[in-house]
C-alpha cells in the first residue's frame, strides 16, 4: 500500500511538472488583469497523499532525549545560528545525486520523503487590492482569524534567520508566533514568552509594516531543535515572519532542485506582472536576486513571464522590480483556514488545539 501511494505521489508531481513549462495563465492577460479565479489550479494543488499521524512513543526514550537533552534555549542560542549557517553554506553541495543528496532529504527534510511533510504555506502580508476591492480576504486575515481559535500563542524573542545573518534591513524581534503545545515548549525553553490574541495581531500588522513575508510553517526538522515529543507534532505550527534576504526556507529552496520544491504552497495570491510595462531589464530573475521557485523567466519578446503553477506569491520579485510592473494579486480561490490548506494541499491534520484542551 505505502509503495502505491508513494508511486501516486510520484506521478502527480510528473503531470504538475509537465504543467509548469507551459503557459503564462490563462486567467491571467497581459496587463496583468486577474481575469477569473482559477479553481482548477488550485484543485491541483491537492495531493492526495496519506494523512500525517504522530509517531509512537515506544519507551518514551526519544522524546526524553528531545525534551531533556537535545534543544535550544537561550544558552545555546549560538548553536541554533551556527546550524543555520551550516545549511546554508553547505545546501548546493547537498542537493547533488547520491547519499549527500538522500542526507539532504531526510535530515534537512527540504524535500520529504512519503513519511515526512514538511510544509509551508506562503501568505504575503502586502498585497494589492486595487482591483480586488476591500471586501476581499486577504492572507494577513487569514493569520489573524487563525489566532482566534487558539488556547496558546508564544511569541519568539528572536528571529533565528536574521540573528544569524546579522541583518541589519529588518528588525530581529519581529519573529515567528507558535501554535499549541510548540509555543508551550519554546517558552519553557526561554526562547520566547507567551502573547494574548491582541499582542499576536499586533506582531503581524508590525511583519507588514515592514514589508516582511508570512508563511505558516510544519517542519520535523525544528522538532529537534525546540524539543517537542512526537505526540505533540499535530499540535505544532509556526507563523514565521520572513525577510526576502535571510529565510531559511526560501534559502533552501533556492538551492534545491525544482521536484523537491513541491513543499511550498501559495495561499491564493501570486505575483502577476503588467507585460505591456516590462522592460525587460531582468532584476526579477532568478539569477540576480534569485526566485525561490523558479518562476519568472523571460518571453521572446524579453518581457517577464510569472510561471503561475510555481509560484507561491513571496514576493521577492516585487520588491526587486524598480517599475512596478509585478503585483501580488488573488488567482485562485482561497480556502476558509489554515487548516483546511495543511488537510487538502499536506495531508496534515492539525488539532484544534482549544478544543483539545477542554476535552
Amino acid at each position: 500500500m505505502r509503495a502505491e501511494l508513494k508511486e501516486e505521489r510520484t506521478m502527480v508531481k510528473r503531470s504538475v511538472t509537465m504543467v509548469e513549462r507551459v503557459m503564462q495563465a490563462s486567467n491571467i492577460d497581459e496587463e496583468g488583469n486577474v481575469l477569473f479565479l482559477d479553481q482548477e489550479r488550485l484543485d491541483r494543488k491537492e495531493l492526495g497523499m496519506p494523512l500525517y499521524e504522530n509517531h509512537h512513543n515506544g519507551l518514551g526514550i526519544y522524546n526524553f532525549f528531545k525534551e531533556h537533552i537535545w534543544y535550544m534555549n537561550k544558552k545555546r542560542w549560538p548553536l541554533a545560528l551556527k546550524l543555520y549557517r551550516m545549511f546554508i553554506k553547505y545546501s548546493k553541495w547537498l542537493r547533488e545525486d547520491g547519499w549527500k543528496r538522500r542526507f539532504y532529504k531526510k535530515g534537512i527534510m527540504i524535500a520529504p520523503e512519503m513519511e515526512r511533510q514538511t510544509s509551508t504555506l506562503v501568505m504575503p502580508l502586502n498585497v494589492d487590492l486595487t482591483e480586488a476591492g476591500e471586501k476581499t480576504v486577504v492572507p494577513m486575515d487569514l493569520i489573524k482569524e487563525s489566532l482566534k481559535g487558539i488556547d496558546y500563542i508564544a511569541g519568539m524573542d528572536q528571529c533565528l534567520c536574521r540573528d544569524a545573518t546579522g541583518c541589519t534591513d529588518y528588525p530581529h524581534d519581529v519573529a515567528c508566533l507558535f501554535f499549541g503545545d510548540g509555543g508551550r515548549t519554546v517558552v519553557k525553553h526561554g526562547l520566547a514568552r507567551q502573547l494574548t490574541y491582541e499582542e499576536a495581531c499586533a506582531r503581524v500588522d508590525k511583519a507588514a509594516e515592514y514589508g516582511l513575508m508570512g508563511q505558516a510553517v510544519w517542519i520535523e526538522v525544528e522538532q529537534l531543535l525546540w524539543g517537542i515529543r512526537n505526540d505533540h507534532m499535530d499540535q505544532m505550527l509556526e507563523i514565521c515572519f520572513c525577510c526576502p534576504c535571510c529565510c531559511i526556507t526560501m534559502n533552501l529552496a533556492r538551492a534545491a532542485k525544482p521536484e523537491d520544491r513541491f513543499i511550498f504552497h501559495p495561499s491564493g495570491w501570486t505575483a502577476v506582472p503588467d507585460r505591456t510595462k516590462c522592460i525587460g531589464c531582468g532584476e526579477c530573475s532568478p539569477e540576480v536576486h534569485g526566485c525561490p521557485m523558479e518562476a519568472i523567466s523571460f518571453g521572446e519578446d524579453g518581457r517577464v513571464i510569472i510561471d503561475q503553477e510555481i509560484c507561491v506569491g513571496c514576493g521577492i520579485c516585487k520588491t526587486k522590480c524598480p517599475h512596478d510592473v509585478i503585483k501580488l494579486k488573488q488567482t485562485m480561490p482561497m480556502r476558509k483556514d489554515i487548516h483546511e490548506y495543511y488537510l487538502k494541499e499536506f495531508s496534515i491534520d492539525l488539532k484544534n488545539w482549544d478544543k483539545k484542551e477542554e476535552q
